[in-house]
């Protein structure tokens, strides 16, 4: 599976193409020396496009990188979406089907997922602001997905929604920084099988949990 930026099925007009070529080409510098290393000088070389042509589609390298992470952030959440609304599904497959999005996403984006898990010190306010936003997409996603396992009665309904979902989001980008630093992408369904028994199973021993209540009848 490519990190390549893939211009979107519709668009075939040449300034689609160099944009997307742009674009695509600015996940690898960026990848490659972090954002405020690299140059648009480097991104314009390596998308074989003229300086000019460049700020013609994006006016300054934060407006280039947060055209990038957009683009990506709407592919993922696209695909989330898509497994929400998957007819029929119990609520166990659906979940393993969503963690191993996120997985997927973070070790074939590590460069754009490593921005997310990190401070945003020396961006600017503005793209602070885009970065929140598209989190917040996120977050009202995995919402979505933890309402649906309350309601279909496999998690508790005594449970406060918005911590359950804080619990969920910080176990994907736990495992998802562990994407950043192994290149483990045979380990992406395990992990979310991982995940998946954790949240329906739970993490306690019930055989001693039985005994601990013999005891005390």
């Amino acid at each position: 599976m490519s990190d390549k930026i893939e211009a979107p099925k519709t668009a075939i007009c040449p300034e689609a193409e160099t944009k997307a070529r742009i674009l695509d080409s600015a996940l690898t510098i960026f990848g490659e020396k972090g954002y405020h290393q690299a140059t648009m000088a480097e991104i314009a070389e390596a998308a074989r496009v003229g300086k000019g042509t460049l700020y013609w589609h994006f006016a300054s390298k934060e407006d280039l990188f947060a055209g990038m992470v957009e683009q990506l952030t709407q592919g993922i959440n696209l695909k989330l979406k898509s497994v929400l609304e998957t007819p029929d599904q119990p609520f166990p497959e659906l979940l393993l089907a969503f963690t191993k999005e996120c997985l997927a996403y973070s070790y074939h984006h590590r460069e754009v997922a490593r921005f997310f898990m990190s401070t945003s010190q020396g961006f600017s306010e503005e793209l602070r602001k885009k970065l929140r936003k598209w989190r917040i997409e996120f977050l009202a996603l995995n919402t979505e997905l933890i309402r649906l396992g309350i309601e279909t009665g496999y998690f508790r309904p005594d449970l406060e929604l918005a911590k359950v979902v804080t619990a969920f989001t910080g176990m994907l980008f736990a495992f998802g920084e562990r994407q950043l630093l192994e290149e483990n992408w045979n380990e992406i369904e395990a992990e979310a099988l991982f995940i998946k028994d954790l949240l329906i199973q739970g993490i306690a021993n019930k055989s001693r949990e039985d005994q601990i209540d013999e005891e005390k009848t």
